[in-house]
């Protein structure tokens, strides 16, 4: 139960780090046509590092959410 609502959890902050990752990756390449491809390269890495860090720290707190929200069987 506990490793199903850990997949869970994982689902959706992949999912919410992939929207959001989405739309600074845009704004930053609308802002930024200028500069040349090697910074927004680095830029899109950097963005890649962050996702891979944040989303287990998110997934963590929405199993605690999908515990919560389980135990009151909502």
């Amino acid at each position: 139960m506990v490793l199903q609502l850990y997949l869970q959890g994982l689902l959706i902050s992949f999912l919410l780090m992939l929207v959001l990752s989405l739309i600074y990756a845009l704004a930053y390449l609308v802002r930024n046509q200028d500069k040349s491809r090697t910074v927004i390269r680095n830029r899109i890495f950097d963005l890649i590092l962050i996702n891979l860090l944040t989303i287990p720290v998110l997934s963590f707190a929405f199993l605690g959410i999908l515990v919560i929200l389980k135990t009151r069987a909502l």
